[in-house]
């Protein structure tokens, strides 16, 4: 899932970023019809989970995984749309039916006026793929005159900051974050771009692809799309252009920082004033740049800006100044093109699927209309659609129930707080009061978006998108120098995902990953507790990961710890690191321990918060067995079935190389194997593939 929101780079635990993540089914074959049209129940044994889908011919020693999943994994579809198939999918595509289910009903009122003919207005528009054809590529026609007019500094920096509120292109982004030293109060956020995989930085999906050597096809593929698009635009020597594009991004790639380096949030607070950054990088026209963007006029040399990675910002400024004006220009036309094409005619969102989707993820097919409908609308008006959402799919009973298994999770975190036998007493008090302090957001939002300012117009694909970029850009503007809205979210209900905002101190779970077969109220709670028990740790564990753990209970960005405490955190965290780093996803290709470092803490932190909470659960009771398997073992296999997925190699190898999850399959066994009751319940013994002596297991949270 593309993170639209800037200040969402400091949130962690994403429980997985990809383009369209969803759930899958249990218990079946997923032909295609099926996955095309599942509906998520309750698994058909009755118990939520699928006992049917365990391959038990292998041992659990030898690939938890496959002895959890191998029999579904094996007869599970990829639909030719995605690039891949699990438990997140199913319920991302039970989101989209339900949003366009909501969205048919509305097409009646397009002509009333109010939020709801502005959605259907929207929606309507972009499914008349007959009318979007007949106008190609000419609504670019103003944007691409301002392209060919620029000539100097200023109005190169201008269409650098016309990004943010239009389908023009930055290689910098700019965002409002709460500022880390006073997280009552925001500021402005100046990014490389690449780093964090949100609007701005460069064409492919990260540094690799430009610099290795076994990703050269992709790269050559890349030089061709960008080639593409300009004979689209009948822009001169598209050929000889897109060379020369992709030789500057490959200038451009070897100056920013690398993911894997981009998480320590210490080094990466560097506040200084605009005249700072003018000083520190002088080839760009940060004032012009600014200006454009809305930034106000008053005191704006001593406005403090957080340039998170100076050096590579002021790198890229002296490569761009010194780049000839004819690429400049080339690049820019490319990359509006490329930023616009959901919005034009089929040759430009076919080159664009043939590249983005075909080569750089495997996806056989474009998605239909409909599908790529919902999701611009909720790019668009996402804060209205999940209105209507939660009205319609999420009774206020969800809510309650979820709201408790949350509030069991953190009594289970405190437990195991107050239990820990590496921290030294200051340190976990200090870690006990931020748990104490950290706010639950379930379902939904406590206020929405208004959008009675947004001007919708029948017809009016690409202005309506553009319009829409620019209502975004104007609300996250205006909360600039006003207190912190707690009230605000970066996800919508529809999402199915959840994350954790350090800086808020607040974990968030949207409505749409709070059924089954993540939570089935009428299921086994066991398994439930390795579901979504499992998930809601996750969220809270990124609170004490690598990075959430530099930030107190009030969000503010400062060493709490002690030095011994650190240093008997970073062994731990270094030596889980190494474990992943030893992975072998695909030959030659392993998972970055670092690059995933966060997330891997926050799923064996996850999977022992689950654990803990099913105990306490039991109120001293013992560990029954229902359906031939221990309680224990319900929790370690609904855990397990939450990451069955099945992935193309395309797709998969981007995950690796540009993704802070580790895949699937590392996400069910690393956690496993690093928690001594799994030997216990599941019989794992020395010679076993996964089996780690009891020293080497690395135990954290």
């Amino acid at each position: 899932m593309k993170i639209p929101s800037f200040r969402s780079a400091l949130k962690q635990g994403t429980v997985l970023v990809a383009v369209g993540v969803g759930l899958a089914l249990g218990g079946m074959t997923m032909s295609h019809a099926t996955a095309q049209s599942a509906s998520v129940q309750p698994y058909r044994n009755g118990w939520g989970f699928d006992q049917a889908g365990m391959d038990t011919s292998v041992s659990p020693g030898q690939d938890f995984f496959t002895y959890a999943n191998g029999r579904y994994i094996r007869q599970l579809y990829i639909p030719d749309d995605m690039s891949s198939y699990g438990p997140f999918h199913v319920l991302f595509e039970l989101s989209q039916a339900r949003q366009k289910a909501l969205l048919v009903e509305l097409l009646p009122y397009a002509e009333v006026g109010d939020e709801r003919s502005k959605l259907a207005t929207y929606y309507s528009s972009f499914l008349d793929q007959k009318a979007v054809d007949a106008k190609g590529g000419k609504p670019l026609e103003h944007e691409l005159d301002q392209i060919r007019n620029s000539e100097d500094r200023p109005s190169l920096a201008r269409l650098f900051g016309l990004a943010s509120s239009s389908m023009l292109y930055s290689p910098f982004a700019l965002d409002i974050e709460q500022d880390q030293r006073d997280p009552e109060h925001y500021m402005l956020m100046l990014d490389q771009g690449m780093s964090i995989g949100i609007s701005g930085g460069l064409g492919l999906p990260d540094i690799s692809y430009y610099t290795s050597p076994n990703l050269a096809a992709q790269k050559n593929a890349y030089r061709a799309y960008v080639a593409k698009m300009l004979s689209l635009l009948k822009w001169p020597d598209p050929e000889n252009n897109a060379s020369a594009i992709v030789a500057l991004e490959t200038s451009l790639a070897k100056v920013e920082v690398p993911r894997d380096q981009t998480r320590d949030p210490v080094k990466l607070f560097n506040p200084m004033t605009v005249q700072q950054l003018v000083a520190l990088a002088p080839d760009i026209d940060w004032v012009t740049y600014l200006r454009t963007m809305g930034v106000p006029e008053a005191g704006l040399m001593k406005r403090v800006i957080d340039v998170r990675e100076p050096k590579s910002i002021a790198d890229m400024a002296r490569i761009i100044a010194g780049t000839d004006k004819v690429t400049v220009k080339a690049w820019l036309a490319f990359h509006l093109a490329d930023n616009a094409a959901p919005y034009l005619s089929h040759e430009f969102s076919d080159a664009s699927f043939n590249f983005n989707g075909r080569i750089l993820t495997g996806v056989t097919r474009q998605p239909v209309r409909w599908k790529r409908a919902v999701r611009v609308t909720n790019t668009a008006m996402g804060w209205a659609l999940g209105r209507l959402y939660v009205q319609r799919y999420f009774p206020p009973d969800a809510k309650e129930r979820i709201t408790a298994l949350v509030n069991e999770l953190k009594t289970a975190f405190r437990w195991r707080l107050e239990h820990n036998d590496w921290m030294d007493a200051s340190t976990r008090q200090a870690a006990l009061v931020k748990l104490d302090h950290f706010a639950m957001q379930v379902g939904y939002p406590k206020k929405w978006w208004d959008y009675s300012a947004l001007i919708i117009k029948k017809g009016d694909v690409y202005g309506n998108a553009s319009r829409s970029t620019a209502f975004n850009w104007r609300h996250r503007l205006e909360q600039l120098d006003r207190p912190v809205d707690r009230d605000e979210w970066d996800m919508t209900p529809q999402t199915v995902n959840a994350y954790n905002d350090p800086v808020k101190n607040e974990i968030v779970f949207p409505a749409a990953i709070l059924q089954p077969p993540f939570f089935d109220p009428k299921g086994d709670m066991a398994v439930n507790y390795g579901g979504i028990g499992g998930v809601i740790g996750h969220e809270m564990s990124h609170g004490f990961d690598d990075q959430g753990r530099h930030y107190d209970e009030h969000g503010r960005l400062h060493d709490w710890w002690s030095h011994e405490a650190s240093l008997a955190f970073e062994a731990r965290a270094k030596k889980l690191g190494a474990q992943y780093d030893a992975e072998e996803v695909l030959p030659g290709l392993h998972v970055n321990g670092n690059m995933t470092m966060g997330e891997n803490i926050a799923d064996l932190g996850g999977l022992n918060l689950a654990l803990q909470a099913y105990h306490d659960s039991l109120h001293g009771k013992a560990d029954g067995t229902v359906h031939g398997w221990t309680g224990d073992q319900r929790v370690f296999l609904g855990w397990a079935q939450v990451w069955r997925e099945k992935d193309r190699l395309d797709a998969l190898k981007r995950q690796v190389l540009s993704n802070e999850h580790a895949p699937a399959r590392s996400r069910v066994n690393m956690p496993a194997h690093n928690i001594d009751l799994w030997y216990q319940v599941f019989g794992v013994k020395a010679g076993n593939r996964l089996y780690l002596a009891p020293e080497q297991r690395v135990k954290i949270w």
